[in-house]
């Protein structure tokens, strides 16, 4: 008997080491019901019986197989998630993983995640023990989502046009950062749980139109209520208090005056609003005074900055964190970034002294703005090129060959944007993007460095390697900043042109990536990047279709066909187009609107109980 009993308990170790797989992976989720595209947060447990840990480093990534109801493979290979810890030998570890899906095709299905090594294998046929769970897919670009979710919407005669606004909201949806059950900011992205100034500036002035505008009121007045005493504001800010700067970047206080600017003209008594002590207007202009007095060069007037790749926040000096914090590693240089933003900021805060009526405090910046668009202009323009050059740096021109070379998408954007080009220098620049384009095979415009620095110049891994990440890599956030910039300066053709193949794109994905690298491999960028959505709702509303909006009202100037515009409500107006195009947008505060024909360049005043029918002006 006692033989048997110890015969029977090796059966039961055998059968438990045969049951316990290399690695088993297990998550909480029995069904699962999103739109096409929509973040979800699935609970994970991996445990890894193996001798080795399982590094994210070591291209380690989680994805799904997906079958139909019946259980018939539908798709084995999908999108890759980055596994976001290392799971230790021999241990296991527990995380919630942000996912979402974009299968073409809604419907109900299985899903099956497992842990994929890109490039060598996958986990189940290696004997890994994966997770299942039933997939209830809705459609995103549906009736449905329009009346719940898109608050101001539009419809065009170009498909690939409508269905953008539906990836830009569920974009915006998915960085939704909720406390006290509601919205208290926006994420930049799946790997940015904080709310980031730099992009907050770029998303505003499209996301106002989707959601209340106290919600961005308070996220800025965050800001204010992290600024330093003497003018200087924080990168970043997260839902427990904490912030930081990245400090080799100086176009965060740019960045907070143009975020604030947008709130303002719709509500221009919140700029009297005291924070610590001191009004808003005060405020973004002890920011903007900070910047003048503690990052400009006096011999030269220009605003320095940490040696970047263009727009970026790692500088070449150390190979981790500290690229992100002037040391004395740094290159400091002259980047036409940095004086663009500074220059349109000045104009905003110059707008914004001006509605106040403090002629005093104009003429002070006013002069500011002439002397750094003028050393601007003299001294980043490079003429026989037909571009702005990244950067320059007033002790060496160690890298200057290098750098002539390199057309940047980013700080020429942002140029135009700050009006330092002309149309014929504008034609001239698109010549450039064109032939570069050809040269290097793009699919797009988004791709930020053409070309890019070489591998190795920047010590950070992150971008060591050419066409990755902020050196060349493809930003969304960057290329549409070119679209609006070609759509304000009345090159519309190619500003559609460039705004479809991103929207197309975006489309495929049903999501936003913060960058891709040459071969559209988003690799450990974030998901749901909200930047890059912000600027391209606002190059669609302020640029496809002309709206324009100050203190005193809004406006429609440039148009390829006739409108037809009524306002029917207080708070939002409707423009049909006569070859179908129509635009609802909410929000509207303003006394009047002001409407420029193109066609004989009549005016219109309309107040908000009238309707009227311009078709037939020319």
């Amino acid at each position: 008997m006692k033989k048997l009993s110890t015969i029977l308990l090796f059966l039961l170790l055998g059968l438990y080491t045969l049951s316990s797989a290399p690695v088993e992976l297990s998550c909480s989720a029995q069904t699962i019901t999103a739109y096409q595209g929509e973040k979800i947060l699935l609970n994970l447990k991996v445990k890894n019986n193996l001798n080795e840990n399982l590094r994210p480093a070591d291209q380690y990534f989680l994805s799904y197989h997906l079958y139909d109801r019946k259980g018939n493979l539908i798709s084995f290979n999908n999108r890759r998630f980055i596994l976001p810890v290392i799971i230790k030998k021999k241990h296991f570890s527990r995380f919630t993983l942000p996912i979402y899906f974009d299968y073409d095709r809604s419907g109900q299905y299985r899903v099956e995640f497992d842990l994929v090594k890109e490039g060598e294998f996958w986990g189940a046929a290696r004997g890994w023990k994966t997770c299942r769970f039933q997939l209830d897919l809705k459609e995103l670009i549906s009736p449905e989502f329009k009346n719940r979710y898109l608050r101001t919407f539009y419809s065009t005669n170009i498909p690939i046009l409508n269905k953008e606004q539906y990836v830009l909201r569920i974009t915006l949806k998915n960085c939704e950062i909720i406390k006290n059950n509601r919205i208290w900011g926006f994420s930049t992205g799946s790997l940015y749980p904080q709310i980031w100034i730099r992009d907050t500036s770029t998303f505003i002035a499209y996301a106002k139109h989707q959601y209340p505008l106290k919600i961005f009121q308070k996220m800025v007045e965050l800001f204010f209520e992290h600024q330093q005493d003497n003018g200087e504001i924080a990168d970043w800010i997260d839902i427990s208090g904490k912030s930081d700067k990245n400090t080799v970047s100086s176009d965060q206080e740019s960045s907070m005056v143009m975020a604030a600017h947008e709130i303002a003209i719709e509500q221009p008594l919140w700029l009297k609003k005291k924070i610590r002590g001191k009004t808003i207007t005060e405020r973004l202009e002890m920011a903007l005074a900070w910047v003048w007095k503690n990052r400009r060069n006096p011999k030269w007037n220009l605003i320095y900055s940490g040696l970047t790749a263009d727009w970026g926040d790692v500088d070449n000096s150390y190979p981790d964190q500290r690229a992100t914090k002037i040391s004395d590693r740094s290159t400091l240089v002259f980047s036409t970034y940095t004086q663009a933003k500074y220059l349109q900021a000045m104009e905003k805060l110059l707008a914004i002294f001006s509605h106040l009526k403090k002629y005093q405090k104009v003429d002070i910046w006013k002069k500011r703005h002439r002397i750094i668009r003028k050393q601007t202009l003299k001294h980043l323009y490079l003429k026989d090129r037909g571009y702005f050059i990244i950067h320059i740096c007033p002790t060496s021109d160690r890298h200057l060959n290098i750098e002539k070379e390199i057309l940047a998408i980013g700080g020429n954007a942002e140029a135009i944007l700050a009006g330092l080009m002309s149309p014929k220098q504008i034609r001239k620049f698109l010549g450039i993007l064109k032939q570069k384009r050809k040269a290097y095979r793009l699919p797009n415009i988004c791709f930020t460095l053409l070309p890019p620095y070489p591998k190795g110049f920047f010590p950070h891994p992150a971008l060591s390697i050419p066409w990755h990440y902020q050196n060349g890599g493809q930003w969304d956030w960057i290329g549409a900043k070119l679209v609006k910039a070609m759509f304000l300066s009345n090159f519309r053709q190619e500003a559609k042109a460039y705004l479809l193949e991103i929207a197309s794109k975006n489309i495929a994905n049903f999501g936003i990536f913060e960058w891709e690298d040459r071969g559209g491999n988003p690799l450990w960028s974030s998901m749901f990047y909200v930047g890059a959505a912000g600027v391209i709702g606002d190059a669609i509303l302020n640029g496809y279709f002309g709206y324009k909006s100050d203190f005193d009202h809004y406006r429609l100037d440039q148009t390829d066909d006739h409108y037809r515009l009524s306002i029917h409500k207080k708070d939002q107006f409707t423009i049909t187009r006569n070859k179908g195009t129509t635009i609802d947008i909410q929000q509207l505060r303003k006394k009047f609107i002001l409407f420029k024909q193109k066609f004989g360049g009549k005016t219109i005043r309309l107040n908000k109980k009238g309707t009227h029918k311009l078709d037939g002006l020319d």
